[in-house]
């Protein structure tokens, strides 16, 4: 019986772990991503709309108005969606490189850690 519960035990803490480190991250921006084509939308831009207080793009230097141009050293204009998506979505901890182009034309590098989403 004492076995059974340790390995009851164990799965659960095995199960408990492996669902805490899926946990989708959140960077606290907000994006307007405009593009063409239907079923396969071309991005042609993606632009940061908001930041939100208190969360990873407030940290940094990104102003609402940069234009995002490099995901993961992936150039973005040109590039399909379903390309950029999976960069884009990242789990609590994990970071992700982005290159920005400011209104005024000049471009900089920051790297975000995603953080849990507030409630």
């Amino acid at each position: 019986m004492k076995k059974l519960f340790v390995a009851l035990l164990a799965l659960t803490w095995v199960f408990t772990s492996s669902l805490m480190a899926a946990e989708k991250g959140w960077f606290g921006f907000g994006l307007k991503v405009e593009g063409s084509g239907f079923l396969s939308l071309t991005v042609h831009s993606v632009t940061v709309e908001s930041i939100a207080p208190h969360s990873p793009a407030s940290e940094q230097s990104i102003s609402v108005g940069d234009e995002i141009i490099q995901v993961e050293e992936m150039t973005v204009p040109g590039r399909r969606a379903w390309e950029l998506k999976p960069l884009l979505q990242k789990q609590v901890g994990e970071t992700i490189h982005l290159r920005l182009k400011r209104q005024t034309g000049e471009t900089y590098s920051v790297t975000l850690t995603a953080a849990k989403a507030p409630r």
